[in-house]
């Protein structure tokens, strides 16, 4: 993709106009005195440097407010029109009774089994401690009662709790157990772990991530270990050989409530929509894919809260599937993750808090995993605060469109293509991500523009392996569309331009092709009228790193030297501590 035909001449304008704000920018950030970005986190993300959101400096909207936009409304807030002959089920309701408004049935289920296509069920109020499937051929809308609070809770009450003395004299409470979930660690039920280096799902330092089973003492959420010695007061242990829960804490005037059901909800219905309702506290195992799972074409999830999901909270392998102001956080691996998802829509989401169980970052963990997917598009999103990358495609995804989003404090990358084509980026937030801000490896046809950049090891890297979509023998294809002429895995034709960019640790710019085999000239990269803001010639001491030559990288530390030594960024500014660099 190229910039459109006479926008430079107006960007270059808009950057002078922008020019006194950032020299306000660049001596704040000299004095540490930055204005901090306060969009809200969470117990599982890594602590923040500061964050400057700065107004006017490239932003198209107010940065807080498009967080606050995105995901869920409160549930017990929406107000959905119910259709003629809906059938209502209600906790207080009798499944004997005729499904009316006045007389509700009592379980989900029962109201599945007497819906017709196309039809409806209206939730009222409370907690259902049910697992469904919306049936193949049966398309219907599950909604809540407008104004009412539905949960959807896989977790039930555990009592019975008695004293239990530890052979050092400690006092443990336990309970006789018999759920036992599948630990499996990857997508393949009953496999191992993978065995490639830094390709495991799980790590030696958490070696329980995969196991579902979940506790929570007066809401609070307990950890997981591995034996009956290690349990305190905020953990607990499963032995699974003797049937046994423990834990560490009186029961005694609390509430301990434990995860039984694995999904909550499997759409299989061509056509079906979901809102206005919450999932909480289900234990998908890895191989179950996710709490909610949309298996057939035509669905849309709207004002949705998916929350402490085991492992995946949502999972889509559908095409044409719409998910609109929908909250997923607190899954134990990665909050949404999607395969085969043609036709994506993706608008208001927000994936925050992922990957409470720290699975490692690669290769499934974080917001939100896109592999093999087409024509999708992704906007006004938030995407922070969760333990791995915020947003990721992979395998072959293709015609990407990403805009109006923010990445925030994430302990990953903020925004990853790999091995992917023909992608749009635009008009995006990403601030204090602990790796990359956006990280662009082995796709082609990119455009990158007018986003805000701040923090992270490099703002923007675009980098080459080796891997090449001729190899026959290398996982990440697309089997549909293998003769696909512009899947290539080769980084060309890439455009970073209009962009605002602060502060970094190593570089704003990096580009590198690991394989040693082609030079900044062989991609195809167009970088200009970017905005480069550094406090000192030390932060980072690397303006932009760029490979004139295929062997290595040439580091430069002005705008002036990379503008002569490559003929690139002809437009562009640079603020350094406080200043305009005149060229």
């Amino acid at each position: 993709m190229s910039v459109a035909t006479g926008t430079t001449n107006r960007r270059f304008r808009r950057r002078q106009v922008f020019a006194a704000v950032a020299i306000v920018l660049a001596l704040a950030i000299a004095a540490s005195a930055l204005v901090v970005s306060s969009l809200g986190g969470s117990a599982n993300s890594t602590a923040r440097t500061n964050v400057p959101v700065v107004e006017g400096v490239g932003a198209p909207d107010d940065v807080a407010a498009r967080a606050a936009d995105a995901g869920a409304a409160e549930l017990g807030t929406t107000s959905y029109d119910i259709q003629a002959g809906a059938l209502f089920v209600s906790p207080s309701g009798d499944n004997d009774a005729d499904g009316s408004l006045e007389s509700p049935l009592r379980t989900i289920k029962t109201a599945l089994a007497r819906v017709t296509a196309g039809g409806m069920i209206v939730l009222r109020a409370g907690e259902y401690h049910e697992a469904f499937t919306i049936a193949e051929g049966v398309p219907l809308t599950v909604q809540s009662y407008p104004g009412e609070v539905v949960w959807l809770d896989g977790s039930e009450i555990v009592e019975g709790w008695q004293p239990d003395v530890t052979q050092s004299g400690g006092e443990l409470w336990s309970v006789a157990w018999g759920t036992v979930f599948d630990s499996s660690p990857t997508y393949e039920r009953g496999a191992p772990d993978n065995t490639e280096q830094y390709w495991n799902f799980v790590t030696a330092e958490h070696p329980l991530a995969a196991h579902p089973d979940q506790l929570w003492l007066d809401d609070a959420p307990l950890t997981q270990v591995g034996s009956r010695d290690e349990v305190t007061a905020s953990s607990f242990f499963h032995d699974e050989s003797t049937g046994v829960l423990y834990i560490g804490e009186n029961p005694s005037g609390h509430t301990v409530r434990a995860s039984t059901l694995q999904r909550a909800l499997s759409i299989r219905a061509e056509g079906s929509t979901i809102r206005g309702i919450g999932v909480r506290r289900f234990a998908p195992s890895v191989p179950d894919f996710g709490a909610v799972t949309v298996e057939r074409p035509d669905v849309t999830i709207e004002n949705v809260v998916i929350t402490e999901s085991a492992t995946t909270g949502l999972f889509i392998t559908a095409a044409n599937t719409t998910i609109r102001q929908v909250t997923v956080t607190e899954s134990g691996m990665i909050g949404v993750a999607a395969n085969y998802a043609d036709n994506l829509l993706v608008d208001g989401l927000k994936a925050s808090g992922n990957n409470t169980e720290w699975f490692n970052r690669a290769p499934v963990a974080g917001g939100f995993k896109l592999t093999r997917s087409r024509t999708v598009e992704i906007r006004n999103s938030d995407f922070s605060d969760n333990n791995a990358t915020a947003l990721w495609f992979d395998q072959s995804c293709r015609d990407l469109t990403i805009t109006g989003n923010t990445f925030v404090g994430n302990a990953g990358h903020g925004l990853f293509l790999e091995i992917s084509a023909r992608a749009l980026v635009a008009d995006n937030y990403l601030a204090d991500n602990r790796i990359f801000g956006m990280k662009i490896n082995d796709t082609s046809s990119v455009e990158i523009r007018d986003n805000i950049v701040v923090g992270s090891r490099n703002a923007i890297a675009v980098l080459q392996d080796e891997r090449l979509k001729s190899d026959d023998n290398e996982a990440g294809h697309d089997e549909r569309y293998r003769d696909d002429p512009e899947m290539t895995w080769v980084g060309t034709d890439v455009s970073i331009v209009g962009n605002t960019l602060v502060g970094s640790s190593e570089a704003l710019i990096w580009i590198e092709d690991y394989s040693r085999t082609r030079s900044a000239r062989d991609f195809g990269i167009t970088v200009d009228n970017n905005l480069y803001v550094r406090a000192t010639e030390l932060e980072p001491r690397t303006l932009i790193a760029w490979p004139t030559n295929a062997i290595g990288v040439t580091p430069f530390s002005s705008l002036a030297d990379f503008a002569r030594g490559t003929g690139q960024e002809q437009t562009g500014l640079e603020h350094l501590d406080g200043s305009v660099i005149e060229r």
